[in-house]
């Protein structure tokens, strides 16, 4: 150990100084010179192991698989701020603000730690919680978590505001926000006289407040996308099928969020004429009831609303009917309906071209559930959703998806459907075969290593060093497989192009970004560090 290297020279140190008095030889006595001083020696810095287990990913636009940066994810645990994550350096966090798009982190050495809710938001896109179960089912040292955000500029979503000045805390007049474009729509009143107040129930001081309502087509599969994680987590034989959703936020010129009312609301969901009703057997009608459940984005916990909401009459296109409800809070809003629940789970198996060492992503994307998974290098099937965790996706009987396998830069491998088109999920497993879309692929392995800047022959490789690789400024990193070594392995490279970005945390000194050339040959990244320097003076 570097340690060790440390405390042999010291003593070797010690033994010198020890002997700085002359002395005589018992026999003869001849005078005994004490030892010159040592040279000053570099010692190479102690280098942090290999983390035993970490989590990393990206947060993408759900379209392009391009980056969302800067986004905020915000990490809790049964709904209040997390206690048991911390960073790569073993700094405690709640959440991660993330420039480049890419995150990671860990978990505090010892906790018991299983799903945890991670809020995600970013400027123009719909915020939304993701569950990531750490209980890492695989057992491998990293667990990849893709979070995918849904842009408020789509055709298949809407979203509209509205300001209104305010005295005392009180609206002088009704304010509202309505929001429609296509399938898409929904609205929400406040009425006059009706006091602001924010999530601890105290009246806000701004003058001023904004109000935005937003929705997504509930006939698409943005309707899944944009919904926050875990709505029917707690089911066991039925799970909520979402047929609207609204997403209000309300805050005064102060920033604060307006979270509660002195009297109720009313808020409002466009639901197209071809909707089944609750009971699943027909179309809705004038008069029909949906359940109503709300998210709140602060905690990412749902709950169920005592107000169902009640279809109310056909427009005059005779399109789509409103379904209205009144609330005292504002949060994130679904209708839905029970259907019976998947009790298989959905398996993947895959033939064709390897699954290269940095992985591919299993992407279900359709009206009923949006589920991303993760096969590692080699795999030949993937339990994507268990039957156990049926009701956390939302995963019905019915329940149908376009299945996508593709690598963190959105390059297809493979498609369950050769249009494209839904394919059931729940009746057994789903075969894809995997083809490589990147004509020239090569593999190649860097070594990270310390390197002394007083003294540039002292060197110590980084094994507990986090590489991340990307061909592109607008796509996700990819996290290099971690040999153990202080070598890290990229896989799957373009050698078409020129370079890759290479992102380094070598967690002895600030992360930086370097590039490599994707030709199949192997290469050393050098960290420079000050090193101690030791000397028998």
């Amino acid at each position: 150990m570097i340690s060790n290297k440390k405390s042999l020279l010291a003593l070797s140190v010690a033994s010198a100084l020890a002997l700085s008095g002359c002395f005589s030889d018992d026999d003869d006595n001849v005078v005994v010179k004490p030892p010159e001083p040592t040279d000053p020696v570099i010692v190479a810095p102690e280098t942090p192991a290999a983390l035993a287990f970490a989590v990393s990913g990206n947060v993408v636009d759900i379209d392009t698989v391009d980056i969302v940066a800067p986004a905020t994810i915000a990490f809790f645990e049964d709904g209040e701020p997390a206690s048991n994550l911390v960073n790569v350096n073993g700094d405690a966090i709640t959440q991660i603000a993330t420039e480049d798009g890419s995150y990671t982190f860990t978990v505090k050495e010892g906790a018991d730690v299983g799903i945890v809710t991670a809020v995600v938001t970013a400027d123009g896109y719909f915020s939304k919680s993701f569950e990531i179960d750490l209980s890492n089912e695989d057992s491998e040292a990293t667990l990849e978590a893709e979070l995918a955000l849904v842009s408020k500029s789509g055709d298949e979503v809407v979203e509209a505001s509205v300001s209104e000045s305010v005295a005392n805390a009180t609206t002088a007049s009704d304010v509202t926000a309505a929001a429609a474009k296509g399938n898409a729509g929904s609205d929400v009143t406040i009425p006059a006289g009706v006091q602001l107040r924010d999530a601890s129930g105290n009246a806000v001081t701004g003058t001023s407040v904004s109000l935005t309502v937003g929705s997504a087509d509930p006939t698409s599969s943005k309707i899944s996308a944009v919904l926050p994680a875990g709505l029917s987590a707690d089911s066991t034989t039925s799970v909520k099928k979402p047929v609207g959703v609204s997403n209000i936020v309300m805050q005064d010129n102060n920033g604060t969020k307006i979270k509660q009312f002195s009297q109720e609301i009313d808020v409002s969901v466009s639901l197209p004429v071809a909707t089944l009703a609750p009971s699943g057997d027909r179309t809705i009608q004038t008069g029909d009831l949906f359940d109503v459940s709300s998210n709140n984005e602060d905690t990412g916990k749902w709950q169920s609303e005592t107000n169902k909401a009640t279809v109310g009459a056909l427009n005059a296109e005779g399109t789509a009917y409103k379904a209205s409800f009144k609330t005292d809070h504002l949060t994130f809003f679904t209708l839905s309906r029970s259907v019976p629940i998947c009790t298989q789970g959905i398996t993947v198996n895959v033939t064709g071209d390897t699954v290269p060492s940095s992985g591919l992503y299993v992407s279900m994307t359709s009206a009923d559930a949006s589920v991303s998974s993760y096969l590692r290098g080699g795999s030949t099937s993937k339990t994507v959703v268990s039957a156990s965790t049926s009701a956390r996706y939302g995963i019905s009987s019915t329940a149908s998806a376009r299945v996508v396998i593709r690598d963190a830069a959105g390059n297809v491998w493979g498609n369950a459907s050769a249009t494209n088109a839904e394919v059931p999920v729940c009746d057994g497993p789903i075969s894809i075969a995997l083809a490589n879309p990147i004509q020239t692929t090569v593999n190649e392995n860097v070594t990270v290593r310390a390197v002394c800047s007083n003294d540039t022959t002292v060197t110590e490789v980084i094994p507990g060093a986090i590489v991340k690789y990307r061909a592109s400024t607008t796509k996700p990193f990819r996290t290099a497989a971690n040999n153990g070594d202080g070598t890290f392995a990229l896989s799957a490279l373009n050698g078409d192009i020129a370079s890759y970005a290479v992102s380094v945390d070598p967690r002895i000194s600030a992360p930086f970004t370097t590039s490599i050339t994707p030709d199949g040959t192997d290469e050393t990244i050098d960290v420079s560090v000050a090193c101690d320097t030791v000397t028998g003076s």
